[in-house]
């Protein structure tokens, strides 16, 4: 099935808080804003969430883990701390995120935990890898 980069940012937006309750504060707070602003900017960027479902689906890499390595400089920034680590709650909703555009939104039917050994930057030790897609997900705009 095709998809609209901005299709996929509007479904995001309006079913997130929804989906994820626990997170609504991620979207909605200020204190979160620079976080869910980096995720949206990767959902709408079709060259590199193209890159993020590559290395999903074939190489077994979380988009969690494509998603913060490809910003670790803006990760530095926001933190304001050269290891770019994050509080739990952002982590987890980072995960909530990523679990929301890949199973909502896309339509992966299965989930794996998997080790991502993130240790020196971030502190994220697993993250979710997604399988078994409803159907083959291609890309546009």
């Amino acid at each position: 099935m095709t998809f609209s980069v901005y299709l996929i940012a509007e479904q995001v937006e309006t079913r997130f808080p929804d989906c994820y309750r626990h997170f609504k504060e991620f979207q909605e707070s200020p204190d979160y804003r620079p976080y869910w602003d980096k995720c949206m900017e990767a959902v709408r960027d079709r060259e590199l969430l193209s890159h993020i479902i590559f290395c999903n689906d074939l190489l077994r890499i979380p988009p969690v883990k494509t998603f913060l390595l490809y910003y670790e400089q803006d990760f530095i920034r926001i933190t304001g701390r050269e290891d770019a680590a994050l509080e739990p709650f952002v982590k987890k909703a980072i995960g909530a995120f990523w679990g929301m555009v890949f199973k909502f939104v896309l339509g992966y039917r299965e989930q794996e935990s998997v080790s991502i050994s993130l240790n020196q930057r971030f502190f994220v030790r697993t993250a979710t890898c997604f399988q078994n897609p409803a159907q083959p997900v291609r890309l546009e705009g």
